[in-house]
């Protein structure tokens, strides 16, 4: 009982530093047919626990304890994705035809910045959305995550970003830790009114990738 209820205040707090009002409703992945065993591919119950989160005007995805192996997690306003402690978002590697989104039509290669053209391509992805949370002391594992280097910067499948934002407002990223990023660990372009708190990242490229946005404020974060 106890720790059930412990859980349940930490799920309170976490509502109420994403904003969403403390009736919006939890959607845990298991209840959508996630497995957590490290080995299957729960992106299909994780992004449809976020569709019908989104299909009710929003609440918070509950991602317990467990290693969750998926391809690319689709966002949608007022979401708040939470990863428990002991959570683990693994990056999957492609296999059998299947695996990430594949870009978005974009500029040609020789531009120098050719990877802040696109956004689709990554672990974790949103565009044109309001009302974003991702927080909780869990932890994203980017290992089949592409660095950007040669024929993998922008390939069928693969993914070379962790968490990429396009034109969103009113985004909190707080708490968790990203191991192996890819080429960014976050890449967020036009974004408006973004905190960034508590973050540690070890990996060995671009941390933090802040392109023509406004009022984002960055604080104890770890970069190694």
């Amino acid at each position: 009982m106890k720790i059930k209820t412990r859980k349940i205040f930490i799920l309170l707090a976490a509502l109420a530093v994403s904003g969403l009002p403390l009736q919006a409703a939890v959607y845990n992945i298991l209840d959508f047919g996630a497995k957590g065993d490290g080995v299957s591919i729960d992106s299909p119950a994780i992004n449809a626990a976020i569709r019908k989160a989104a299909e009710n005007g929003g609440g918070m995805v509950y991602i317990p304890a467990g290693r969750y192996a998926s391809y690319s997690i689709r966002l949608a306003s007022h979401i708040h994705l939470y990863l428990e402690k002991g959570a683990v978002l693994y990056a999957a590697a492609p296999a059998d035809g299947a695996g990430f989104d594949n870009a978005e039509p974009g500029p040609q290669p020789q531009f120098q910045d050719f990877g802040h053209s696109h956004w689709k391509n990554s672990f974790i992805w949103g565009i044109g959305l309001e009302d974003i949370t991702i927080s909780g002391d869990g932890l994203i594992d980017g290992t089949n995550i592409s660095p950007g280097y040669g024929d993998t910067a922008v390939k069928d499948g693969v993914a070379n970003k962790t968490i990429s934002l396009k034109e969103c407002r009113n985004v909190v990223l707080r708490d968790f830790t990203i191991f192996k990023g890819g080429h960014f660990c976050l890449l967020a372009t036009g974004v408006e009114n973004m905190r960034i708190s508590g973050l540690v990242l070890d990996t060995n490229r671009d941390g933090f990738d802040i392109d023509c946005c406004r009022n984002v404020t960055v604080s104890d974060c770890i970069i190694t």
